[in-house]
């Protein structure tokens, strides 16, 4: 099948399924949304809290903006445009992005780092963040703008574990088919920064993050490992996890005592909601995954094309997956053609050393599953 019908006319359906997938990655473009979320009235900053009602900060004395994620060079360039000719200026610019992502902006320290594993780039775009934070005040503004890969672009391990041992866990963690929250549990306890850490380098100053969630069900204290969020889970969760997974009795040294450390409360637990840190800070879902599918759904009832969202939230086995989806077609009753779309983040367990990724394999055992029903 090469074309689809569409109001009574033949399309390239390669090209028409592309167009589609499109429009969802438009409403998230930090190029093509940021500007309806900041808005700068004179002196005075307009930060959207998805309500269309505005947080304004006034009388701010300096600005400092951080760029966190996969996005953060887009983001850095639009938010130069936003601020361009404006009465408010930024005190200093800071982006932290992967290398396939990277180039530099003008106006910002840049930073080139390791993802899906961190790296030594990472460790020192960490430091020079926190040191510039330290120079903070009560009445500066911190924004930080955060998108996927946050996690391992912005490692800065405690300090009684080495770089090497933290992508050991890392590694370990993501090739045993854990969850993204699972996995972003443990590296917060092993981090200085993570779980709500890194407003104790800007406190008590004022912060306001927005944020373009790269996990299931849009948690903040998920997304890049909850960097100004509070964090509800525990040392004694990070060890059960790798348990869960047979990681525990294979994990370096340090990891095991540290963490042990932490149940023993010989270490600080992240920061909880209580804490004064969070008194000052806000966070602002800018986009998801959830907002893509919804587009997408939009675009195809425009066409009067029949379009169903299978799943907002696929996590797990990507064999299980690709398995119910499967199973799932045989229910679906709507005229056809049918678009079927789905999002989330499903896991692999690597066995062998073939390369592609999780969407690659979900196809294939989709295909095959599809043939034997």
């Amino acid at each position: 099948m090469n074309s689809i019908k569409i109001n009574g006319k033949d399309r390239n359906l390669k090209n028409f399924l592309l167009n589609l997938f499109n429009s969802g990655i438009r409403v998230v473009k930090p190029n093509l949304i940021l500007d309806k979320y900041l808005k700068i009235q004179k002196k005075v900053l307009l930060v959207n809290t998805n309500q269309n009602k505005y947080i304004k900060y006034k009388n701010i004395e300096k600005i400092y903006i951080l760029c966190i994620g996969k996005a953060s060079v887009e983001t850095a360039e639009t938010i130069n445009k936003i601020f361009k000719n404006s009465d408010l200026k930024i005190q200093e610019g800071i982006v932290v992005s992967n290398k396939e992502n990277f180039r530099k902006v003008k106006n910002f320290k840049c930073f080139s780092s390791g993802h899906p594993l961190p790296n030594a780039s990472g460790i020192k775009a960490s430091q020079y963040i926190i040191k510039s934070l330290g120079s903070t005040k009560e009445n500066d503004l911190v924004l930080i703008l955060i998108s996927g890969g946050g996690s391992s672009l912005l490692p800065l391990p405690a300090q009684d574990i080495s770089l090497k041992d933290k992508i050991s866990i890392n590694k370990k963690l993501i090739e045993s088919g854990a969850i993204i929250d699972e996995i972003n549990t443990v590296r917060k306890h092993l981090s200085q920064i993570k779980g709500g850490n890194l407003l104790k380098y800007c406190f008590p100053s004022k912060v306001h993050s927005l944020v373009l969630s790269d996990v299931v069900g849009d948690d903040l204290s998920s997304i890049s490992s909850g960097l100004t969020v509070p964090d509800n889970t525990t040392f004694r969760d990070a060890k059960r996890i790798l348990k869960k997974y047979g990681i525990w009795k294979n994990s370096p040294k340090s990891i095991i005592r540290h963490l042990k450390d932490g149940i023993l409360r010989k270490k600080p637990e992240t920061p909880k909601k209580t804490n004064k840190i969070f008194k000052n800070s806000k966070n602002t879902l800018i986009g998801s995954n959830i907002k893509c599918l919804n587009e997408i759904k939009n675009e195809c009832n425009k066409l009067n094309v029949n379009c169903i969202i299978w799943k907002y939230n696929i996590e797990g086995d990507v064999k299980k997956v690709a398995r119910d989806f499967a199973r799932n077609i045989a229910s679906f009753k709507k005229k056809k053609p049918i678009i079927l779309i789905s999002g989330g983040e499903s896991t692999v367990k690597i066995k062998g050393t073939g390369t592609g990724g999780r969407n690659q394999e979900l196809a294939l055992h989709f295909i095959n599953y599809i043939k034997k029903d």
